[in-house]
């Protein structure tokens, strides 16, 4: 990916990219949230062909008993209705909610205070929570609420890509908010 800077507005709204560490970051002022210019998928194809399968329990076990409030429980449930309507507009299946998956988005919604990004902060790929059953992965900060994180991940053509790929059945959605209060998103797809 091209290293640059570039300054610009779009429909009133002031939109500065970062480079961080080689990746195009969005920062839309407006919002504050963040949504990173980078694809993470994987084909059912490469799930089945991988001869390592990785599965963090430690990180799982973790998550598992982070105690997430019904607040946050209940945005991550709003943004996977909108996913649905979204997916249903362009004429594709609904996701089913997938609990496996949802032990996955936790723990990569919480790992995004540490480092923004598809590597995870032990420097594996994000799919190493559970690399059998992770085929997507859509992230995000700042958004605090279910309808400006769906708008920011629609207007990032390789996020609409996950949202909107045929193949993929399963979904989970998890929102992290740290103590300086920022809200970290971890959007997990499966087939």
């Amino acid at each position: 990916m091209k290293k640059g800077t570039l300054l610009g507005i779009i429909a009133g709204v002031v939109v500065v990219p970062l480079t961080v560490c080689g990746i195009l970051i969005g920062v839309n002022l407006s919002n504050r949230g963040t949504i990173g210019d980078e694809s993470a998928f994987r084909s059912s194809a490469d799930i089945a062909s991988d001869n390592v399968h990785y599965f963090d329990s430690e990180a799982v076990a973790l998550a598992d008993t982070s105690g997430d409030t019904a607040a946050l429980r209940s945005e991550a449930l709003r943004a996977f209705n909108l996913v649905n309507e979204e997916r249903q507009r362009s004429g594709l299946g609904t996701l089913t909610w997938d609990q496996n998956i949802e032990s996955c988005s936790d723990v990569r919604a919480k790992e995004q205070e540490t480092l923004f990004s598809h590597t995870r902060p032990n420097n594996t790929p994000w799919y190493t929570v559970n690399s059998d059953i992770m085929g997507g992965e859509n992230l995000a900060f700042g958004y605090n609420d279910a309808s400006a994180v769906m708008s920011g991940w629609m207007n990032s053509p390789t996020h609409k890509e996950n949202i909107l790929y045929p193949s993929f059945t399963k979904v989970a959605i998890s929102v992290y908010v740290a103590d300086d209060g920022t809200h970290y998103w971890a959007q997990e797809f499966g087939y």
